[in-house]
């Protein structure tokens, strides 16, 4: 198994414990979440219409990342990095916690979340650049060999 397959599955692994962290603690995600989509609901006019779509675009978007993901090469690297970078994000709940100098919901588990997103996208960027740049090479005119 590669180190970036493996620092994945522990990225999907704290995003569980990061979620459960939130709901046992308090979410003020969901609420900026929710403002989010009323903003979005407003500009399409119809709630149901703008939430199929955004479950349209998201499936979507799910399917081109797992075809991605499957062709491997210079597009598995690019999906699995975009995929690596809101672990990053997560250190908003750190900084957030210094700032207001208490405990807020889902810091606990997005230090290592962060530590975790960071060595997996070294790990992703170490198993690209370390791959072999063989190239193929196709007869143009297939000549027939006399034995």
């Amino acid at each position: 198994m590669k180190a970036s397959t493996r620092s994945y599955a522990w990225l999907k692994v704290l995003a569980v414990l990061h979620i459960v962290e939130q709901l046992m603690f308090g979410m003020q995600d969901l609420q900026e979440l929710q403002h989010m989509i009323a903003i979005y609901e407003s500009w399409v006019g119809n709630a149901s219409a703008a939430i199929a779509a955004l479950a349209i675009i998201g499936s979507a978007l799910a399917f081109f990342a797992v075809y991605f993901i499957l062709k491997g090469g210079f597009a598995r690297f690019i999906t699995m990095f975009v995929l690596g970078l809101p672990t990053i994000g997560e250190i908003h709940h750190f900084i957030e916690t210094m700032r207001v100098r208490h405990y807020t919901p889902g810091t606990v588990t997005a230090v290592p979340s962060v530590i975790c997103g960071v060595l997996f996208l070294r790990a992703l960027i170490k198993e690209y650049r370390g791959r072999s740049k063989t190239v193929r090479v196709t007869p143009a005119l297939p000549l027939p060999v006399a034995a």
